[in-house]
């Protein structure tokens, strides 16, 4: 598959192993569930230039683990944990980080914008 080859050749940046991260972007269950998810896709923003867009590169996708459980909406979200580079294989997309969540908070767009 085109986009596991991708993801080999991003080796993620070292230097955040293990560190505390604020990030923001929108979170994408794994499964058609909304209510209480543990684990998603965080990603930027899609461009919304075609009714398909492609799946961001995978160093622009992050798996999230958040045992409390968050419900997911359309609104963008703040995610505050410890970031490990593991690179995976999701049906959505390859990421190569992955952040073990403390907390998760709805963001606004102009947050997310001026995060960017």
């Amino acid at each position: 598959m085109l986009s596991m080859q991708i993801a080999e050749c991003v080796p993620g940046n070292s230097e955040l192993e293990g560190n505390q991260v604020l990030i923001a972007g929108y979170a994408h269950p794994f499964e058609f569930e909304f209510n209480d998810v543990t684990s998603f896709l965080l990603t930027p923003l899609l461009s919304q230039k075609c009714r398909h867009p492609t799946p961001p590169p995978p160093d622009q996708v992050i798996s999230v683990e958040y045992p409390a459980g968050v419900d997911i909406t359309t609104d963008p979200v703040w995610v505050t944990g410890q970031i490990f580079i593991r690179q995976s294989q999701s049906v959505l997309a390859p990421s190569i980080y992955r952040i073990e969540a403390s907390e998760i908070v709805t963001a606004t767009i102009p947050d997310v914008s001026a995060a960017e």
